[in-house]
């Protein structure tokens, strides 16, 4: 997983979360940033509203898992929405009174694969604002949480992200939290 300068982990369950390791903390209320000490670097992120309790607005369970094998990602479909489950976003941005910008097409599989490349996009964002800040853009992207099993989507990811979107080894946050106490403690 995630172990040096410039390696990233998003989390993508009801949110979007992510974290970038870097040499120096970043914060800023302004968008939502907040840097954690690990060792000598930091944990820098924040966390969008954006994520899958916005694509369940739309979609249930049963509609995501049949779409899913058909989604074309070499083939963007150009869908420019910023979905969101309720009023506001607090990362990329910080906006308490933003609205989701979504207009559905009638085409179930083109609407559900623009709302998943938003997304990507609204992730991308996060890492460029933490560029913008003085981290580097990361180098490799770790992703867990129920949207990590989705492989089309990785994919999108990796295209709009311009990086290796990977499955750590060990997905289980409880492993996760072990290893950063370890190392918290023996440095």
């Amino acid at each position: 997983g995630a172990s040096h300068s410039g390696d990233a982990v998003t989390s993508l369950g009801s949110t979007l979360v992510i974290k970038l390791i870097s040499d120096k903390p970043v914060y800023s209320a302004n968008y939502g940033i907040y840097s954690h000490r690990l060792g000598d670097q930091w944990l820098v992120g924040g966390a969008s509203n954006s994520g899958g309790a916005a694509l369940k607005k739309y979609f249930n369970q049963q509609e995501m898992d049949a779409l899913t094998p058909q989604l074309k990602p070499q083939h963007p479909t150009e869908l420019n929405y910023y979905p969101l489950p309720g009023t506001g976003e607090r990362f990329p941005f910080n906006d308490p009174n933003m609205k989701a910008k979504i207009n559905p097409v009638a085409d179930r599989l083109k609407f559900f694969q623009g709302l998943l490349e938003s997304i990507a996009r609204i992730e991308k964002m996060g890492y460029e604002k933490l560029s913008e800040l003085g981290c580097k853009y990361p180098e490799r992207i770790f992703t867990t949480g129920g949207g990590a099993k989705n492989s089309a989507w990785r994919e999108i990811r990796s295209s709009v992200l311009q990086r290796p979107v990977l499955i750590p080894e060990q997905t289980d946050a409880a492993f996760g939290s072990a290893l950063l106490a370890r190392r918290g403690f023996y440095g």
